[in-house]
């Protein structure tokens, strides 16, 4: 059984009520036996008009990351649809766990309330995966482990992938 699900997401920009989600990739996994899902959610989104790139990010997306960007844009759809599918894919009691929290869940927040979505994670068990490590290293220092890159960077779901293999890492070294 999974009880836990990384998300990781692409954006137009930092600010989650202003910037655009264009990728969001989640996959479920199981802490406690370390089992991950092959049933991955891997969907991009078109830019609500309400909703802008920042000049700063469309710029650091085009300097070296525009094969990346243009496989993104060409899977665009309908951003209700993709959230309304995340949310019924989530479904409810699993625990939302991102790089970094602060950043993930705002947006996925927020473009639930647009589109009166029910947000299916409780955020009082949302987990930041670099807190959790710093917690589970106390009293020592944190150390991330340093594992092979799979996938192009700023996939998110490539993000996602080895964002699970770092935890799991961590955890066979330091429990």
């Amino acid at each position: 059984m999974f009880t836990d699900v990384m998300v990781d997401i692409e954006t137009t920009g930092l600010d989650s009520g202003r910037n655009a989600m264009i990728q969001l990739s989640a996959v479920k996994f199981n802490l406690e036996t370390r089992e991950v899902s092959t049933e991955f959610f891997n969907r991009c989104l078109k830019i609500p008009p309400y909703r802008f790139w920042d000049e700063g990010t469309w710029n650091w997306w085009w300097s070296d990351k525009a094969e990346v960007l243009q496989s993104i844009l060409v899977r665009a759809e309908d951003p209700q649809l993709v959230m309304t599918d995340f949310a019924t894919w989530a479904g409810h009691g699993l625990r939302f766990w991102s790089k970094p929290l602060s950043f993930d869940s705002p947006f996925v927040q927020s473009y639930c309330r647009d589109y009166g979505i029910e947000m299916p994670f409780k955020y009082w068990e949302s987990m930041d995966m670099r807190s959790f490590m710093r917690g589970k290293a106390f009293p020592k220092r944190m150390v991330e482990p340093r594992l092979e890159f799979l996938g192009a960077k700023h996939d998110a779901l490539a993000d996602v992938l080895h964002q699970i293999r770092i935890l799991f890492a961590f955890l066979e070294r330091n429990t």
